[in-house]
């Protein structure tokens, strides 16, 4: 299943950069967009960001890690729906550690 395909290449990604990978993950698409839903995305470290009140640069620090990761997060996308992504765009909330990451893809060709 495709969508099952997605939320395993991106939860190896997690994996590879941050140690771990979400607890929680599922991935939807849709006809021009795949939006993929993480769970307990923290690491022990960032939860402690949380509790000592650097909510702001968490934050920060995992929109880098995110954007440093866009190219392989993307070639996931793009290998199992076989379209380009157009943009990719993350989200983020580190104090319950979920995210949302979004690919807005090229539309289909009509030919």
């Amino acid at each position: 299943m495709p969508t099952q395909e997605i939320a395993n290449g991106i939860a190896l990604v997690y994996k590879d950069v941050y140690g771990r990978g979400p607890t929680k993950i599922v991935a939807m698409i849709l006809p021009d967009a795949v939006f993929v839903v993480l769970e307990e995305v923290n690491t022990p470290g960032q939860d402690h960001l949380v509790r000592i009140g650097e909510l702001e640069m968490l934050t920060a620090v995992h929109d880098r890690m995110q954007r440093s990761i866009e190219t392989e997060l993307c070639a996931v996308v793009e290998r199992v729906t076989g379209r380009e992504v157009r943009s990719y765009v993350p989200g983020f909330n580190g104090r319950d550690g979920t995210a949302i990451d979004g690919f807005l893809l090229e539309p289909e060709s009509r030919t």
